[in-house]
C-alpha cells in the first residue's frame, strides 16, 4: 500500500469517528480559530475556502508545506494552517 493511500484511509477514518461522535475539528487558520467537522486535506481546505492552490504557501504547524504534499497533509485538531497569498510587484 503506497503512503498516499494510507493516509487517504487514515483521513476517511478520522472523517467517520469525528463525524459519528459530532465533535467539531477546532484549529487555528492565519491567527484565528477555525471550525470543521472533520479533519481534511490541504487541498480540500483550499477548495472549501475558494483559494487558488497555485498562488498561495501554506504552513501546517511551523512546517511549510510543498504542493506535491497538499493532498495527502491532513489538517487536525488543534493544529496551526498559515495561508500566505503571493503578491507581485516591482
Amino acid at each position: 500500500m503506497s503512503v498516499i493511500r494510507a493516509v487517504e484511509l487514515m483521513t476517511k477514518l478520522h472523517e467517520f469517528v469525528w463525524y459519528d461522535h459530532g465533535v467539531m475539528l477546532t484549529f487555528t487558520l492565519n491567527g484565528d480559530p477555525y471550525e470543521l467537522d472533520s479533519p481534511v486535506t490541504i487541498s480540500t481546505l483550499l477548495a472549501r475556502l475558494e483559494i487558488d492552490a497555485r498562488q498561495v504557501a501554506v504552513e501546517l504547524n511551523l512546517e511549510v508545506v510543498k504542493k506535491v504534499a497538499y493532498e495527502s497533509s491532513v489538517v487536525n485538531h488543534g493544529d496551526t494552517v498559515e495561508i500566505v497569498n503571493f503578491v507581485g510587484g516591482g
